[in-house]
């Protein structure tokens, strides 16, 4: 049987409404005039109108042409998909093939290839709108901000009132000097008090800390719509920069009198006040008579328990949060409020079981260490490793911290070598993960020359994995200054993080302990005195009461002595 073609099969009308949609969903074919069905005629005076049709159709797409390219691209052959698309679109009455064409483009190559494509399709069919928006959309993605100002400009033209927003939509640009450029674009175009760009200059100004000059961008769109609630939150946001406090309250109050039942002026409302500190007041809004309708929106009742437990209104709060534990969306959520709320009445029994019932996973793992703290404070040690072997259980992903906990919880019940077992387990079943390591080397006792050159050992093997890891470094320094080896090697290793915010004090303390060791009690005063005047903590009180007592200064030694008793509740002999 001879192949037949499907124009054989199908009448010319059926043919000309029929339509190949691809994986993107865009129409493929359309009405398109087709040279192999040209009717015939029978009279000669038609001759010279044939010969027209025939070479209209030359300029318009093929439907086999593109029934070829959406094979290929059904077959994943993308290039010969998109070189057969892209030359038909060159052709007249195209605008489907074009748009077919750039979803593929867009799909698998760059924005600046799409950008180029777009372009030159639009240039030479400027009368199709959408393009024009398309090839936008594209320049400002490519961060081509100079044709983005042509276009945008072109549209402005056509449409003063256009809604740019669609186009703006996930291509703001995050790069400083690509923020830049586009506002120098903004700046030097004829907005024509276009809403759209309005707003993206305002925006751009107020990242650039120009919240004056935000502010009278934004003020133009407020004219056309003073009731954009979306607007009145920008220039909350702007008057934040450049103005008191009370009077961005004032504002915002101002703004929701207009708008009473807007939810975003109510939520943004209440999290400014919080912002702020005054969560009374936050309370006082939440419960108000006229607000009634938006403390029915579960989102704004979690905000409202939360708030409640901070303002230790506990049994409004629990009353809130309970009724949130019906909501699946939001049901852990509200149970580890909850948890938080009975932990701090000192109910730990209620803390202990609500906290066992959050299964979120980004909730999950924090509710299961105030879990297991509070287990283990009553000396729950069984209870504790039930709950971090389920966790090990439901939650693939954290199987290496469930056997970390569980090594922890058997060190707190003094059984340190089923511990360290378990971790040996834990590290066969998983040889890369390096948290697991570190939980072993904090597990080893110190006070043996093995454990210490094991503790040594994996140090060296984490530290050739991460040679970055400060806390690696620091562990490494506490245990050759433990060793009392290699006093220049953790002098180099700290000096560096001495005035760490985060770990300077630690790196003090090593090195003050080192210094004792070497006799240097004057530096252990030099390293940590200053500091534990203005914050006390025990370890640097102890290393302090050494080095003065070293010193034969019995009045130093006395001061110390007396704050690590009286204000840290350490006991001194």
């Amino acid at each position: 049987m001879p192949t037949r073609f499907l124009t054989d099969y199908l009448p010319f009308a059926t043919i000309s409404r029929w339509c190949v949609v691809g994986r993107s969903g865009l129409c493929a074919l359309a009405f398109y005039p087709l040279a192999s069905h040209a009717i015939p005629l029978k009279s000669a005076s038609t001759t010279f109108d044939n010969a027209v049709n025939i070479s209209t159709a030359e300029r318009q797409p093929s439907l086999m042409v593109v029934m070829m390219a959406e094979f290929s691209a059904d077959r994943q052959d993308i290039p010969t998909a998109l070189n057969l698309y892209k030359k038909e679109a060159e052709k007249d009455h195209t605008a489907p093939v074009f748009e077919r064409a750039l979803s593929l483009s867009l799909q698998h190559e760059t924005p600046e290839q799409s950008l180029i494509f777009a372009n030159y399709w639009q240039q030479n069919n400027p009368e199709h709108m959408p393009a024009l928006f398309y090839v936008t959309h594209l320049a400002l993605k490519a961060h081509d901000y100079h044709v983005a100002g042509e276009k945008l400009s072109q549209i402005l033209q056509y449409d003063p009132d256009a809604d740019l927003s669609q186009i703006l939509v996930g291509i703001y640009p995050t790069n400083s000097n690509d923020q830049a450029e586009l506002l120098n674009i903004l700046q030097n175009m004829d907005t024509k008090d276009n809403m759209s760009l309005l707003v993206m200059k305002a925006g751009l100004l107020l990242q650039f800390e120009q919240g004056k000059q935000a502010l009278k961008e934004i003020d133009k769109a407020l004219k056309k719509q003073p009731k954009n609630s979306a607007f009145l939150t920008l220039k909350a946001d702007i008057l934040q920069s450049i103005d008191e406090p009370k009077n961005v309250l004032a504002f915002i109050e101002k703004a929701r009198k207009t708008l009473p039942d807007n939810k975003n002026l109510f939520l943004y409302q209440t999290r400014y006040l919080i912002n702020q500190g005054k969560t009374d007041q936050v309370w006082q809004v939440l419960n108000a008579k006229n607000n009634e309708q938006f403390l029915a929106d579960d989102e704004i009742k979690l905000l409202a328990g939360l708030v409640g437990v901070d303002n230790q209104r506990h049994h409004e709060a629990d009353m809130l949060l309970l009724a949130l534990t019906k909501n699946p969306n939001y049901k852990d959520q509200a149970y580890y409020y909850l948890a938080i709320s009975a932990e701090r009445q000192q109910h730990f029994n209620e803390a202990i079981e609500y906290y066992g019932k959050v299964m979120q996973p980004d909730l999950v793992m924090t509710a299961r260490q105030n879990q297991v703290n509070l287990l283990t404070s009553q000396e729950r040690f069984a209870d504790a490793i039930v709950s971090v072997q389920r966790l090990r259980e439901q939650f693939d992903e954290f199987v290496p911290q469930s056997y970390i906990m569980e090594a922890t919880i058997l060190n707190k019940n003094n059984q340190r070598d089923k511990a360290i077992a378990l971790l040996d387990t834990a590290q066969k079943q998983l040889p890369d993960n390096t948290d697991i390591l570190f939980a072993k080397v904090l597990i080893l006792p110190d006070n043996s020359p093995e454990f210490q050159q094991k503790r040594l050992a994996l140090l060296t093997q984490l530290r050739r994995v991460a040679p970055n890891n400060i806390e690696y470094q620091l562990e490494y320094a506490q245990t050759l200054v433990n060793q009392k080896q290699n006093a220049d090697e953790v002098e180099n290793l700290l000096m560096p993080f001495i005035n760490d915010t985060q770990v300077g004090l630690k790196a003090r303390q090593i090195l003050a302990q080192q210094s004792l060791h070497l006799g240097d009690n004057g530096r252990v005063v030099m390293l940590l005195s200053d500091n534990f005047d203005i914050l006390p903590d025990v370890i640097s009180g102890l290393l302090l009461e050494q080095a003065y007592k070293n010193l034969g200064n019995t009045q130093e030694q006395s001061r110390i002595s007396q704050i690590l008793k009286t204000e840290l509740n350490y006991p001194t002999s």
